[in-house]
């Protein structure tokens, strides 16, 4: 008689917001192929949604910056333990990991000891900095699915199989919503102009950078008062991480958690904290800015150690700046106000960051990142 076979196991892990997401979009795609896969692991809301059964929420290891993991770095080695354990208790037939390096390249080299398969989805940044981290993939990773062109490329000449899967953002950057009842469902004022302030999607992040914006904005409604703003909150963040400095400003600023693409088309531009969101605004053609601020300790060690010229991965994979960036002692209320009445204020500087927008979209083209990349995951986990 054939033996009946066994329903295939997944542990899959994100890091913070943007993973969540990603996860949550490559289980659903996954399970159109194998309906029978039963995952957990790490992710927050959406991964949830997506039927993955989450033994730590992603909030547990949404910290930035080389001081902040030192300062959480207890809570988060007792939480890689934990991972590490599962992984041995349960002994899934793949691992899939998101992005998350410090936290998931331990857990990589676990699952290689275990002989558990592993697939890297969102590759780590490692062509930008600390890049004697290919090493690390090669030894233990089965297959890296990037997102980015030139990511292939990098990843082949190291010796790390590889496959440039698409990012999975591009077909899902379109609003839902007609602008004016999106702006009436909030009791926003049509006839005003509408400034995007995205503080981040970690509590560390908001900490560092939200203060700066909210500045920012005050600075900019001196000269011009008719000026209303809009900050998303990602569901990674607890409410009071905004509220407590939203609570402190008499401006006229509606927080909301609204979907993300229909936030971004409502605005007439944006100051974005750098991060996923960027590459979010740039498909969706908004103007934009991009701040970031870490601790005085994270920005001299990264400084040094950081090989690229921009934070912004658009600006990365164009190779100039298309949006202007405000980095560390750069970011101040001034210089993102200005800029942010300039976006505001001259059509024709608007109108090329959007043309240029509009080419990273080409550049990344049409694959669907979240299909492709369930289709080598089931290839992989099939494979025995």
């Amino acid at each position: 008689m054939p033996t009946e076979r066994q329903p295939l196991h997944l542990m899959i892990v994100a890091g913070e917001a943007s993973g969540d997401l990603h996860g949550a979009k490559l289980i659903l795609e996954l399970k159109k192929l194998l309906p029978d896969l039963t995952c957990y692991g790490i992710g927050g809301e959406n991964m949830r949604k997506a039927g993955v059964s989450t033994i730590v929420d992603v909030s547990e290891l949404s910290v930035i910056g080389l001081t902040e993991v030192i300062r959480h770095y207890h809570r988060l080695r007792k939480i890689l333990n934990r991972m590490k354990g599962e992984l041995k208790r349960n002994r899934p037939d793949m691992l899939v990991l998101i992005d998350s390096p410090d936290f998931n390249l331990p857990l990589a080299k676990e699952a290689r000891r275990l002989g558990t398969k592993v697939m890297y989805y969102i590759s780590p940044q490692v062509w930008a900095w600390r890049s004697s981290r290919v090493q690390v993939i090669k030894k233990c990773v089965d297959m890296m699915a990037t997102v980015f062109p030139f990511e292939e490329k990098f990843y082949r000449e190291a010796g790390v199989p590889v496959k440039y899967v698409g990012h999975p953002l591009v077909e899902d950057a379109y609003s839902t919503a007609d602008r004016t009842t999106f702006l009436k469902d909030l009791r926003l004022h049509a006839g005003k102009k509408l400034v995007g302030i995205f503080p981040g999607s970690r509590t560390s992040e908001v900490e560092y950078n939200f203060p700066v914006l909210i500045e920012a904005a005050a600075a900019l409604t001196k000269k011009c008062p008719e000026i209303q703003f809009i900050v998303p909150v990602a569901s990674t963040l607890p409410a009071e991480a905004v509220e407590k400095f939203t609570c402190k400003t008499p401006l006229d600023i509606t927080t909301t958690s609204a979907n993300i693409y229909d936030v971004i088309h409502a605005c007439d531009a944006i100051a974005a904290t750098s991060g996923t969101v960027t590459l979010q605004i740039t498909l969706m053609q908004t103007p934009m800015l991009i701040v970031y601020r870490v601790s005085p300790v994270t920005y001299q060690i990264l400084n040094r150690l950081v090989n690229f010229s921009y934070a912004g991965i658009a600006n990365v994979i164009a190779g100039r700046e298309i949006s202007r960036e405000f980095i560390q002692h750069e970011a101040t209320p001034g210089n993102i106000a200005d800029e942010l009445e300039r976006l505001l204020s001259d059509p024709a500087y608007s109108a090329r960051m959007k043309s240029e927008m509009s080419e990273i979209r080409k550049i990344l083209g049409k694959k669907n990142g979240s299909v492709e990349a369930a289709r080598l995951a089931a290839h992989l986990i099939q494979a025995g």
